[in-house]
């Protein structure tokens, strides 16, 4: 591996000190480098806050002048105190970029800066592992959608839950914790009623000092408890704010407001088209999500949600913890549920699927798309 690939890789390294408090910004971390020798490190905490470019520069002071910056994103540029700006100013003679940033407002906008301003620019080391670092940025800056993942934990045998609807801890405390980082990761998590109601979740993330995502239960007819742990801490009887209950023109108004009393916002969303129940329109529901800037959703739900929302082509990731357990039963339910399909040539071809063990589990991480 090349010095600028090392370097490189520890831009990787900071940037994800700033997971799940940096969007709609992307994470971004920053390294300043001078005969060899780290002078200057930072990343981008939270959005709102400075960018990484700046941290390492307050951090190298006057060792700036003359050094080599490495960056996982194009420096912004073109408006006022920008990064670009500030990396000239500091007098940097190298500036080493892993990708571009995809927003076509802004793309290139910061190299050209650079390099009129006579400092030599480099694009493209580990360039992928950047787009995968921020991938949920890369997909809701172009596409103006979500990035939405599926979340499901199964034994051996496909199954989410047993035959008395037992489903906690199918998997072991390495997942878990595993489990609990995406939550950290992700703007929003997405339950089914029917989750909510067989097993009263808070969903919450248990790390310290993590963000805490929108909770957003997909719930037809505002069947959602009020004395649902969503709303209560335990103990406190103090409300839970964050949490969307999202809804149709079919729920009774009373249900609406009862929620709406407990600190809940309610959403009545389009239906689907050509049911005889109602049904949230998920792909709508995108759409509105991202006008609010929530960039990605981790999708927990039930067999019945995650068949719904592959069916409308909305889901670009899948992560599946898989246990060393066989549970059995002819109608315990897997991770997908619906119709199915008829032909093998029908099913659904997951994409740049790795897998790695997590204790005795193994996680399955795979996309619904080819392009990396």
């Amino acid at each position: 591996m090349s010095s600028d690939s090392v370097y490189m890789q520890r831009t990787f390294e900071l940037a994800v000190q700033g997971r799940g408090w940096t969007n709609p910004n992307p994470m971004t971390g920053a390294v300043v480098v001078k005969d060899d020798q780290i002078i200057g490190e930072g990343f981008h905490p939270q959005a709102g806050q400075p960018h990484a470019e700046n941290y390492a520069l307050d951090v190298a002071k006057e060792g700036a002048r003359g050094a080599t910056l490495y960056l996982n994103l194009e420096p912004c540029a073109g408006r006022n105190n920008s990064c670009a700006g500030r990396i000239i100013e500091a007098g940097i003679s190298r500036v080493v970029i892993a990708t571009r940033d995809p927003n076509l407002n802004t793309s290139g906008k910061g190299i050209r800066a650079l390099q009129d301003a006579g400092i030599e620019v480099e694009v493209g080391v580990e360039a992928s592992a950047a787009r995968k670092l921020n991938e949920i940025y890369f997909k809701y800056i172009v596409t103006k959608r979500p990035f939405l993942a599926i979340r499901t934990a199964t034994s051996l045998d496909g199954k989410t839950r047993t035959t008395a609807c037992d489903s906690q801890w199918i998997a072991g405390k390495e997942s878990n914790e595993h489990h609990q980082g995406l939550r950290a990761s992700f703007d929003a998590v997405m339950v089914g009623i029917n989750v909510i109601m067989r097993e009263d979740p808070d969903i919450v993330c248990r790390l310290p000092r993590a963000h805490n995502p929108l909770r957003i239960v997909i719930d037809s007819f505002a069947r959602t408890p009020i004395n649902s742990k969503l709303f209560n801490k335990p103990g406190t009887g103090l409300l839970r704010p964050n949490t969307l209950i999202v809804t149709t023109k079919a729920a009774p108004e009373d249900r609406i407001r009862g929620l709406q009393s407990v600190g809940a916002e309610v959403l009545v969303c389009p239906e689907l088209d050509g049911g005889i129940d109602a049904h949230v329109d998920l792909a709508r529901l995108m759409q509105i999500l991202s006008k609010r800037e929530i960039t990605s959703v981790l999708l927990e739900g039930g067999s019945s949600l995650n068949a719904a929302a592959l069916s409308l082509g909305i889901v670009d990731k899948i992560y599946q913890y898989v246990a060393p357990k066989i549970i059995g039963g002819s109608d315990v339910p897997t991770m997908v549920g619906g119709m199915g399909v008829a032909f093998i040539e029908e099913a659904l071809t997951l994409n740049r699927m790795t897998a790695r063990p997590l204790g005795n589990d193994l996680l399955f991480e795979a996309y619904l798309r080819e392009e990396d």
